[in-house]
This record gives C-alpha cells, sequence and structure tokens, in this order.
C-alpha cells in the first residue's frame, strides 16, 4: 500500500498539465502512425520520471523486508568475510608426535571462515538435519588494544561485533554471516561463547540471560550476509554467566568459565562439594509454545557484585574451571572442552552417576539456591574421569551429532597466531571412543600453505 500511494502522488506530481504537449496530444484524434511514434516518445520520455522514483523505493522495501537481508549484503568487506584464508595448522604427522591419543580419532577438518578479518570463533552446534552444516558463534574484533603481560605487551580485542556463521561441514565453505544485532538495532558486542540449536531456535547466551534468534531466516535468507536481531523482546535470565551452552532434548544447558578470582564474591552454589572447583552449569527445559523456561519461577543471584533476576534451574552439574564448552555423548556421558592461553586444552570424557534429567538417587547431593530451595547437583570428579585428551591450544566449542565430535579452534585469530606455538585454526571433526562410525570416511589432516 506505502508504494502504490507514492506511485499515485508522483504520477500526480508528474502527470501532463493542461497545454502541455502531451496533453494537446492526448486530445488529439488517435489515428496514424505518425501521431502514434509521437505520443509513444513523449510518454516514454515523461514515464521515467514516474517509474524511476518507484524502482529506487521497491528496491529499498525488498533489501529491509525480505528477510534479515540488509545492506550489509551490499559490502564488499561483509563478503570478503565469507572467504576461508588459513594461516597455521597442524598436519596429520604433527598430531600423532604432539597429540597422539587425538590422532588416533581425527576424521577430518576445515579452516575456519573470516580468520583474516579477525574473526574469533567462539561456539559451534550441528544442525539436526541430514544437511551436515553447523553453525559457529564467536566476534569480529574491530579494535585491538595494547595491554601490558609478564614479558611485555600483548594485543588484546577492544571492540568487538558479535556474529554467526553457517558452514558446510563437506568442503568448510560459509554459506552465509549473519552479523548480530540488539534489540534497538545497534551492533552487538558480546562474546557470543556459544550457540545451541533447539526448537527451530539459535540460542546464545551471555552475561546471566539468554538472547534466541530464528533459525529459519539464517538458513533461507536470499542475501550471503544478513543482520540478526533477538526475537525475544523481554528477557531470559539464568543462573551462570553463560560462557557455553549445549542443548540435549528439550533442555538446554548454560555454563560459566571459572579461572582464578572471576566473578567474587561467587555465588555459595557454584562451588563444587570438596573439590574447591567453581565451575557450574544450570539446565533449564524450554517450552516448545512459549519459547521460555518450563519452570517459571525466579530468584536474585549475585555475581561480581552484580544482582541478577533469573529462571530457577531444573538441574545442574559441578566441574572443573576453564571450560570452554560442553556436550552429551548420551544420557550419562558429556565431554567438557578446557582450555587457556597457550597451553595444551583438554577433552575430558565424564560418566555420571546417572540421567541429570530424570529424578536423581541418593548419591546424587544438593545444593541450596539463593531462594533458599535445593537443586540436585550432578558431580563430575576425578571417580567419574574416564579418559582425557591432549589437544592444540584454543579449544572452544564442541558438539555431537550422534557419530562425531566437532571442535573449533581459536588459535589461527589474532592475536594469539601471533604469539601461541602450536596454531590450529580449523573446525576439526572425530571420532569418541566407544562410538563407532557408520560410512564416515577417514580425510588425512593436511596442513595448507599459510596465508600472506
Amino acid at each position: 500500500m506505502l508504494l502504490l500511494t507514492i506511485i499515485r502522488r508522483t504520477w500526480a506530481r508528474w502527470r501532463p498539465r493542461a497545454g502541455s504537449r502531451l496533453s494537446r496530444l492526448k486530445r488529439r484524434p488517435r489515428t496514424g502512425p505518425r501521431r502514434s511514434a509521437v505520443r509513444g516518445l513523449v510518454l516514454v520520455r515523461h514515464g521515467w520520471r514516474v517509474l524511476l522514483p518507484a524502482l529506487a523505493l521497491l528496491l529499498v522495501l525488498i533489501v529491509r523486508f525480505s528477510g534479515p537481508g540488509s545492506m550489509h549484503a551490499f559490502s564488499g568487506e561483509a563478503k570478503a568475510r565469507l572467504e576461508v584464508h588459513s594461516y597455521a595448522n597442524l598436519d596429520q604427522a604433527a598430531y600423532r608426535l604432539r597429540y597422539p591419543a587425538m590422532a588416533g580419532l581425527l576424521v577430518r577438518g576445515h579452516v575456519i571462515p573470516g580468520l583474516h578479518a579477525n574473526f574469533v570463533p567462539q561456539g559451534v552446534d550441528f544442525l539436526p538435519d541430514e544437511s551436515n552444516r553447523a553453525v559457529i558463534s564467536g566476534y569480529f574484533c574491530q579494535r585491538f588494544d595494547r595491554a601490558p603481560l609478564r614479558w611485555g605487551l600483548i594485543s588484546l580485542c577492544g571492540k568487538k561485533q558479535s556474529a554467526l556463521y553457517l558452514v558446510d561441514l563437506d568442503d568448510g565453505k560459509a554459506l552465509r554471516l549473519a552479523m548480530l544485532e540488539e534489540r534497538d538495532g545497534t551492533p552487538m558486542r558480546r562474546h557470543a561463547g556459544g550457540v545451541a540449536v533447539l526448537h527451530e531456535r539459535l540460542w546464545l547466551p551471555d552475561n546471566f540471560e539468554l538472547l534466541r534468534f530464528d533459525l529459519s531466516r539464517l538458513l533461507k535468507a536470499w542475501t550471503k550476509v544478513i543482520t540478526l536481531r533477538p526475537e525475544n523482546k523481554t528477557r531470559i535470565g539464568v543462573d551462570s554467566s553463560g560462557d557455553f551452552i549445549t542443548a540435549r532434548g528439550d533442555t538446554l544447558w548454560v555454563g560459566n568459565f571459572q579461572r582464578a578470582d572471576r566473578g567474587a564474591p561467587l555465588p555459595p552454589h557454584y562451588q563444587s562439594l570438596g573439590v574447591g572447583t567453581a565451575g557450574w552449569t544450570a539446565a533449564y527445559r524450554i517450552d516448545r509454545e512459549t519459547l521460555r523456561p518450563v519452570n517459571e519461577q525466579t530468584y536474585t543471584v549475585n555475581w561480581s557484585g552484580r544482582d541478577f533476576e533469573v529462571y530457577r534451574p531444573d538441574a545442574a552439574l559441578h566441574h572443573r574451571n576453564l571450560v570452554q564448552g560442553m556436550t552429551f555423548i548420551d544420557e550419562r556421558r558429556i565431554v567438557l572442552s578446557t582450555s587457556w592461553g597457550n597451553r595444551d586444552s583438554g577433552l575430558s570424557f565424564h560418566r555420571l552417576s546417572s540421567d541429570p534429567l530424570k529424578p536423581p538417587g541418593d548419591e546424587v547431593p544438593t545444593v541450596t539456591l539463593p531462594d533458599g530451595s535445593t537443586i540436585p547437583v550432578w558431580p563430575m570428579l576425578p571417580a567419574t574421569l574416564e579418559m582425557q585428551i591432549a589437544a592444540p591450544p584454543g579449544a572452544e566449542g564442541v558438539t555431537f551429532d550422534g557419530q562425531l565430535l566437532l571442535s573449533v579452534f581459536e588459535g589461527g585469530a589474532l592475536p594469539y597466531r601471533e604469539r601461541w606455538n602450536d596454531l590450529e585454526d580449523r573446525m576439526v571433526m572425530y571420532q569418541p571412543p566407544g562410538v563407532t562410525l557408520r560410512d564416515t570416511p577417514l580425510v588425512p589432516l593436511v596442513a595448507p600453505k599459510a596465508s600472506q
């Protein structure tokens, strides 16, 4: 209707006026080839004045309202972010020499897109279909600041722009890039430490809340580079700082990365019983209709002296510090991805005493929440650890599709590639112990030539 209104007003402005050549022409008899040709020429000369404004408006409306596409799609810089440039990683021989346990499980790997444009990968999740695609969360560093460290100055990211990549796991190509915005349309400056797919939505945790995005808009957009805003209009508070996330069944598991005195003074229920660690992951069943936690009870949790109103979780886990990602292999087996700085990452395989989504037995301890109620907490202790595998530095999010584990590494991103030793710039797929592969070819990892 808006387009039709503007066309009518434009025509009213530019229509032939009394006494004009076109007006006189319209009053003449419409006979004879010469008069018809002259009338057609005059109509063409005046018609563009109506068509050009209408076509310009139509283009603006298409870009603005047809899916999530925006002017980012027409930017050369934005399109360049879809490219893949490798800087350094380890081939099969190097894995066998330095990470032999990991080498025995590797299946294939692809360089993460956008590293040349300062993308820093954080989280990852498979799409729950047969398309062999995945979504990677992270941020583009738009400004670097120099900060002191023990041996000198290092570069730290001083300005972030959150983003999501849709990638093809057959060839590693970036199918689409979503630049994330806040609800008010301003660029999102969050860490985007994890991503999970549940109920046809994308879920990102950050700072004690969940952000929900429409997955179909990422899959079906008509442009390669788009913008996405959270679709939840009101805050979804969760009892976790939101550094990683995973989905299992109808439940989201949202965890915190704990190191040193981060978050101090910590909430008492984050402290592991008798172990001294403060890793905490809270579970929330999500209603398919409301797309919010089933349990609507809330309380206030204090973190770093700030109060956050959060929903009461349905279950929880205690685990070690430095966790960057987590995923379930089955009802009881969990994989933790841990890393910090220029040191080996770890992939820890734990087996819980029971399914944490079912009523707990007497062996499962409880902790007291800030509202005075208690909740069962499944501890992941040395007694539950089945295996730990060393991996290159920078392991972040991890996910499982029923056959393969998929991990993303940030070693190829600035500034880490300037100062780390063993660099891994790929999303790596590997076989978890005890899982038999079905029709999955093994592709040896070959380190490509570094980009200049």
